[in-house]
């Protein structure tokens, strides 16, 4: 019960740090490949500092786990490409949304690693989840150019993506730690994308975009992949995707407020659908700890 109600809270505050990346991939002047490469480096920078500090042990158990946790690094890395593309191709909202099919994925893949039927009401649940999503990009179905499509493609891929690698650490890396789950992975990304940087547009940055891509890496990846790796050791896998449809929201309001990017009547509607199922997620699962 305790560890219940603590992974609800740790999830909360992660999903909230991982809906600044919206602001991040508009305001920082880099291709998606190039910010996730020095977003890594920054995270993997922040945990060691942090691991120093702390005395803490990174260590995994043998050479077969760490090949494991490196491919998933991977995977995270061309989510985190595929996720930024996908709203730099269009907007925050699109890149948002689209990437927030993934609970649905989530729900449908689950039973293969848990051995667990699909449940009803999992279904429903996400079929709720797809309604709402589906209501808040309506505006921009209707006028879908190849932009649109283009942001919408890459963040679907991205949730595919997404699940996949939060089910493998979920059901094959329970008992590594949190924060050296993400520093492994962040560093298999720095080298993975390392030969693909624009070195040039780098040279270009000043001030503010440093300070800009060390607040993406050590707060918005370093911190919130950690408590999200935390709250997946206490939460079913699909909770966690249902309650995390919270994100979009968040960083729709936060382009509203800062990117004048208004949010349409659809995008209300439709995030008061998502907010009932996240909602319903959160009391259903406290309620079966509790039982």
């Amino acid at each position: 019960m305790t560890d219940s109600k603590h992974g609800l809270s740790v999830l909360y505050v992660a999903v909230f740090l991982l809906s600044l990346n919206g602001l991040f991939s508009k305001v920082i002047p880099l291709d998606a490949v190039t910010v996730t490469q020095l977003r890594s480096v920054m995270a993997a920078m922040a945990l060691l500092i942090f691991a120093y500090a702390g005395k803490r042990a990174f260590r995994l158990n043998g050479f077969k786990e760490y090949v494991n946790v490196y491919l998933i690094g991977v995977i995270l890395g061309l989510h985190w490409v595929c996720f930024y593309h996908s709203m730099q191709v269009s907007t925050v909202a699109i890149g948002m949304l689209s990437l927030f099919t993934y609970p649905v994925i989530t729900v449908m893949l689950e039973p293969v690693f848990s051995k667990n039927k699909i449940q009803i009401s999992d279904v429903v649940a996400a079929f709720m989840v797809f309604l709402g999503i589906l209501i808040m990009i309506g505006d921009d179905l209707n006028q879908f150019d190849s932009t649109a499509m283009q942001g919408v493609f890459w963040g679907v891929i991205s949730a595919f993506l997404f699940s996949i690698r939060n089910l493998l650490q979920k059901y094959n890396h329970s008992t590594v730690s949190s924060d050296g789950l993400i520093l492994h992975q962040v560093i298999a990304i720095s080298f993975m994308l390392l030969l693909f940087v624009d070195v040039d547009a780098v040279a270009s940055l000043d001030f503010k975009d440093w300070l800009l891509l060390v607040a993406l890496g050590s707060i918005s990846t370093a911190a919130a992949h950690s408590l999200l790796s935390f709250s997946l050791k206490h939460l079913a896998a699909k909770s966690i995707a249902m309650i995390s449809c919270l994100q979009p929201l968040a960083a729709a309001f936060l382009a509203w407020i800062i990117l004048d990017e208004e949010p349409t009547l659809g995008i209300i509607i439709g995030g008061l659908v998502i907010i009932s199922v996240a909602f319903y997620e959160s009391v259903h699962h406290v309620s079966k700890r509790r039982s």
